[in-house]
């Protein structure tokens, strides 16, 4: 008689029922190394079938947006809104009952339309924001696009050292740092001349500083002590300072700036006031001795290092030598010799070098 079903184990169970006799044949004992190997040709055929059989877990499907493109539009313009309310609730604010539309309107009242950064001196305290963006979040971020998006920031740069500049927007914060490259009121006035600092300068000085300090700054371009002459070094320095603000404006975050470049000479230079005096002599010579330098073949020997970025920074420097050529020619018109003219050929042929 059979038994029953629920009586019956199944085949991979250890354990058998009563009625079913246990086989009399008995199987031989295996070496124990032979065992592993089996396992491990076991183990190495059953993983291809097995990673055969595996599937990978499907994604849910996205339900379709049912928002309009003025609903996303609106939802990404107030994400980053804050509510203005008022520290005591029992007090009267008139500010925040005011529409945001009014408030930007009040800002534009409170700024200055142009602000005038000079040097590293007093670049500290000329460039310090106002008093109105440390009120609070939401204002500082309402006012924040009024204050850098339209007000007219001019800069001067001395002896081409545009170090200054670089030093105010990188300590600027993201937000506002993208705010200044949408604008485009942006006036760099470089002084068409490199003259030394001192009138007697020391030994070992050069420019503006001593050699220890100007030799970190051309580090990135080349050694500066590498060249000879003291005159090979001062082009060498000069060639380093533009080439620095060129690949400071090539890189991702700074492409988007657009700067206007002015060339005005300084009232040094021309103390009595006399308008256009000596103005287009000044300009030629700062050509001659600081535009030239890019083809010069002590700068081209000494350039070793960013050769690379040299393609970055071409579109930036001829930028700035025709913002060079059209303040010459808007002034003074066409020379009758073309040596103005043919100097600014060479240097721009030496830039399509790069």
């Amino acid at each position: 008689m059979a038994s029953p079903s629920y009586t019956r184990a199944t085949t991979s169970s250890e354990y058998r029922s009563k009625a079913t006799p246990k086989p009399s044949t008995t199987t031989p004992v295996k070496p124990l190394s032979s065992k592993l190997s089996l396992s491990a040709k076991t183990s190495k055929s059953s993983t291809p079938s097995s990673s055969k059989h595996t599937t990978t877990p499907k994604k849910p499907l996205k339900r379709p947006s049912l928002l309009t493109s003025q609903t996303k539009n609106h939802l990404a313009y107030t994400s980053d809104l804050y509510t203005i309310t008022p520290k005591d609730a029992k007090k009267p604010c008139p500010l925040a009952t005011l529409p945001s539309e009014l408030r930007s309107l009040i800002y534009t009242f409170i700024f200055p339309t142009a602000i005038y950064v000079s040097n590293a001196r007093s670049l500290q305290v000329q460039a310090r924001p106002p008093a109105l963006l440390h009120v609070c979040r939401a204002i500082r971020i309402e006012a924040a696009y009024t204050y850098y998006l339209h007000t007219c920031f001019t800069f001067t740069v001395r002896n081409l050292n545009f170090s200054p500049i670089t030093r105010w927007l990188d300590s600027l914060p993201k937000q506002h740092k993208a705010l200044v490259t949408r604008n485009r009121r942006l006036e760099i006035n470089v002084l068409p001349c490199v003259k030394n600092t001192c009138t007697y300068p020391p030994p070992g000085f050069l420019i503006d500083g001593y050699l220890e300090d100007q030799w970190v700054s051309c580090q990135p371009f080349g050694n500066l002590y590498d060249l000879p002459s003291t005159l090979h070094k001062r082009h060498f320095l000069v060639f380093c300072r533009m080439a620095a603000w060129w690949m400071w404006c090539s890189r991702l975050g700074n492409k988007g700036v657009r700067w206007n470049y002015g060339f005005e000479q300084s009232t040094w230079q021309n103390a009595f006031a006399v308008p256009d005096a000596r103005d287009a002599a000044v300009l030629e010579d700062f050509l001659g001795e600081c535009g030239m330098v890019v083809a010069m073949p002590c700068v081209e020997k000494a350039w070793r290092r960013n050769r690379g970025a040299a393609r970055g920074m071409r579109d930036e420097a001829i930028r700035w030598f025709e913002a060079l050529d059209g303040w010459y020619n808007e002034r003074y018109g066409k020379e009758e010799d073309g040596e103005w003219d043919s100097k600014m050929e060479v240097v721009r042929e030496s830039i399509k070098r790069w």
